[in-house]
């Protein structure tokens, strides 16, 4: 049982620390999550154990990690902290449930396996799961292996050859295989993974020295407007957000850029039919000479019975005052922007914004020489949706997010280290515009060239540049993806054979 604590300890540090949060983060410790997994699997009396104790040891770990689901609970609907909490919890759970599952696998199949094997099998097995994980139950990619990497950009570039859920398969594979090695006492596969890892970090350094090929020529301000989230939905504070948006949008008058954005929702009320605000900031786009990309709530004649449909929108103003385009939030927040099934506190959680439909138009927002992805929110989290933005054509990413739900808490953090991901696996500038922070622009290699001070009215002034050439990744998106599955398969049924075998 002593073993067993541990190993429970260590793999919830090694998470929490190894990813984004707000004390001090070493990305190395995050490795320890999943070789305390595959030991918690080993030294279970039985697979049923195993499960049991890698869910625990899953739901403690995330739940450290995603705490900062219960602030919006308890803050926007003034629920008990000791309801709200049961919010991260169960989303932990769920989590957990697949660090389970691997402690399963590892105590029934890898048990007497060799070291090479073991690195093998929880290669493919934690790749698998990582890409469900990011499926199942509307999905949920958060605090992964790789994102915990993304505050080291030299050190994922594998992303762009083998994306999040490949290269955090490798880092588990590799963090196994050196633990069944020192297991085994074994100095041929501990010097064996030693340089693997030393490999896999010097030719991921290489090529993040290895120049963008994107030259970063188009100016752009990103607009911070810090409006307090309890007030924002107030309409008595409407004209105050206007006013403050505009203000702070005025200084590109003195210094001209090419494109300006404000982040999501950064206009709280219908933009498109607004009588008294929208002709000022038509005025103040056409004053700019520059386009605005603007977060706001849309409306379209309603389908399946309702009178009208709600969107999470950004809105293209034009240099000459039209609006020529949008995108609507295809990927909605469940609790946050639509309730899948009945919960008594959801009028009050989404008090102010109503509940949104997902939208269906795909294609990127262009002007110019610029074709825009635009991904709302936690869109940028999913590995699929920006894939599917830069399949149509865009040539740089646009995040617009209100991470204000959240507070001072490790959520942008976090929210920001994965939209690097994004930025390396599709070898895109990804410009990201919050209300409070973090307001940054990450380059095709994940460097952060620019980066706000959060919970500060401000502009960020940056640049960024254009591409069209595609990573291996985005080339290779579905078979990598097929792969990692296929392979998932092949280990379990080649490790069910042995097994049986061995039996007889």
């Amino acid at each position: 049982m002593f073993q067993f604590a541990l190993l429970f300890v260590t793999g919830i540090v090694g998470l929490w620390i190894g990813s984004a949060n707000t004390i001090y983060q070493i990305p190395p410790l995050a490795l320890l999550y999943p070789a305390c997994l595959y030991l918690i699997g080993l030294q279970a009396e039985s697979s049923g154990m195993a499960f049991r104790r890698g869910l625990l040891t899953g739901t403690a770990a995330f739940t450290s990690c995603l705490y900062w689901i219960a602030v919006p609970f308890a803050e926007q609907t003034a629920m008990p902290w000791y309801i709200a909490i049961t919010g991260p919890i169960g989303v932990s759970f769920v989590m957990g449930t697949y660090g389970g599952i691997y402690s399963w696998f590892c105590n029934k199949f890898l048990q007497k396996s060799s070291p090479l094997y073991v690195g093998i099998a929880t290669f493919f097995l934690w790749g698998a799961l990582e890409l469900a994980r990011g499926i199942i139950l509307s999905g949920f990619p958060w605090a992964s292996l790789a994102a915990a990497f993304s505050h080291w950009p030299a050190f994922v570039q594998p992303a762009s050859v083998l994306g999040a859920e490949g290269f955090s398969a490798l880092l588990a594979g590799l963090a196994c295989y050196i633990t069944a090695a020192m297991l085994a006492s074994s100095v041929k596969h501990s010097v064996a993974a030693l340089v693997s890892f030393a490999l896999l970090f010097t030719a991921s350094y290489h090529s993040w020295i290895q120049p963008a090929d994107a030259g970063a020529n188009i100016k752009i301000a990103m607009v911070q407007g810090n409006i307090d989230q309890g007030a924002k939905w107030d309409k008595r504070y409407q004209r105050g957000t206007v006013e403050r948006y505009m203000t702070l949008s005025r200084k590109v008058l003195d210094n001209p850029v090419d494109l300006v954005i404000w982040p999501e929702t950064s206009m709280p009320f219908y933009l498109q039919n607004s009588k008294e605000f929208l002709p000022l900031i038509r005025r103040l786009a056409i004053a700019s000479k520059a386009p605005y990309l603007i977060g706001t709530p849309g409306f379209a004649p309603g389908t399946e019975g309702r009178k009208f449909d709600i969107f999470n929108r950004a809105y293209l103003v034009d240099s000459e005052g039209l609006m020529l385009s949008w995108y609507d939030k295809m990927y909605l927040v469940p609790f946050g922007e639509y309730v899948p099934f009945y919960v008594p506190f959801a009028d009050e959680l989404l008090s102010g914004t109503g509940v949104f439909q997902p939208g269906t138009v795909y294609d990127p927002i262009t002007v110019g020489n610029l074709a825009m992805g635009v991904l709302i929110c936690y869109e940028a989290t999913f590995t699929e949706l920006v894939q599917d933005r830069v399949e149509r054509g865009a040539n740089l990413l646009v995040n617009i997010s209100n991470d204000a739900w959240f507070g001072k808490t490790a959520a942008p953090k976090q929210h920001l280290d994965m939209t690097v991901l994004r930025a390396v696996e599709q070898g895109r500038y990804f410009a990201r515009a919050t209300n409070t922070g973090i307001t940054a622009i990450i380059d095709p290699k994940g460097n952060i060239t620019t980066k706000g001070k959060s919970f500060r009215a401000d502009v960020i002034f940056g640049s960024v540049g254009t591409r069209t050439d595609f990573t291996l990744y985005h080339q290779f998106f579905s078979l990598i993806r097929a792969l990692l599955i296929a392979g998932a398969i092949a280990t379990l049924v080649y490790s069910f054979y042995i097994t049986k075998k061995k039996e007889i």
